[in-house]
């Protein structure tokens, strides 16, 4: 063979560069699935609200600003942020996370329709502020103003780290530290140190997730005989005591509220076996509160024709489809 002709090879790249450039291929890979889904799928892409998707995009320019501030070197922040943003909306835990707080916020927004006049002062938890109860009070008043701290931000297109999992966090820590490691040639200690410092002081104990469910727990909720009523608890409360009940990450449970029938959520108050007639309401403020056609609900008597067992291994099934979800994490 002629090797002469052979055409030219072209000049060796840096085998940093070309692992880099490797990495970051493999990195961008994790959102093909979703982007795929939404072009093969047009149903799944039109469920998603503009409203909703702009909100979460705030949410990841507000965990990608926090980042930024807690972690990257002095004079550098203008230009990684939008590159923080993007290993922010990489991490498919997250983004399913944001997109549901968004989805949260919107509902509290139109807790009026439901007759809660402010979504972060439901009844069932101002009641017990002044509980004798001295744990209770705290708790409840904990979580009054945590919520309140939500809905405000939520507002101005912000959100607490402490909405995120503890794991969720440090998975975004690593992959920062990784990218700045590699692309601003930053000292690794210094870089370890600032982490450190950042996860050292996330405390979940002080997090809203937590004081939901921690309210839940002290309370007892849910409970036999407890009323379901969106206007006596709102819509936050609502959907921690169900994935209290259900051991379904409180994200995936307010996804439910995209369906157009509210078929999961049926599925899921069924279930944990809540009478038709007042699953039937609770769908119905749900539907309100998400601007949703009634007529396309379910009616309590569709609802009593769900056998108990048979939700209970459905909703077994969406557990056991949620690989990426901490266990024991339910919120």
């Amino acid at each position: 063979m002629n090797t002469d002709m052979a055409p030219a090879r072209p000049a060796q790249r840096d085998v940093g560069a070309l692992l880099r450039h490797a990495d970051e291929q493999a990195r961008a890979a994790d959102g093909v699935p979703m982007l795929v889904r939404q072009r093969l799928v047009p149903d799944i892409a039109a469920s998603l609200r503009e409203d909703d998707l702009s909100v979460a995009g705030g949410f990841a320019d507000s965990v990608a600003r926090q980042l930024v501030e807690a972690l990257c070197p002095p004079g550098e922040s203008v230009e990684i942020a939008p590159i923080v943003r993007d290993i922010v909306l990489a991490d498919s835990t997250v983004t399913r996370l944001l997109h549901a707080r968004a989805i949260e916020a919107r509902l509290c927004r139109n807790a009026p329709m439901v007759g809660l006049a402010m979504a972060e002062l439901p009844p069932r938890v101002e009641a017990h502020v002044g509980d004798a109860q001295d744990e209770l009070a705290e708790a409840a008043m904990a979580l009054i103003v945590a919520q309140s701290r939500f809905i405000g931000n939520a507002q101005s297109f912000a959100i607490d780290l402490s909405e995120l999992p503890p794991e969720a966090l440090s998975a975004l820590v690593r992959r920062m530290l990784g990218w700045m490691q590699d692309h601003l040639q930053a000292s690794p200690l210094a870089l370890r140190q600032k982490a450190e410092a950042l996860l050292g002081q996330f405390d979940e104990r002080r997090g809203r997730p937590h004081r939901l469910m921690r309210f839940c727990h002290l309370f007892a909720l849910p409970r036999a005989g407890d009323t379901w009523a969106l206007s006596e608890n709102g819509p936050s409360l609502i959907f921690a005591m169900l994935a209290r009940a259900s051991g379904l990450p409180a994200d995936y449970i307010i996804d439910m509220a995209r369906d157009a029938d509210l078929a999961r959520l049926s599925v899921l108050l069924r279930g944990y076996d809540v009478a038709p007639d007042v699953a039937a309401r609770l769908i119905e403020g749900i539907a309100m509160l998400a601007s949703l056609r009634l007529e396309g609900l379910p009616s309590a008597a569709t609802l009593a024709a769900i056998v108990q067992d048979d939700a209970a291994r459905m909703i077994a099934s969406w557990r056991n489809q949620l690989p990426l979800t901490p266990l024991g994490s339910v919120w």
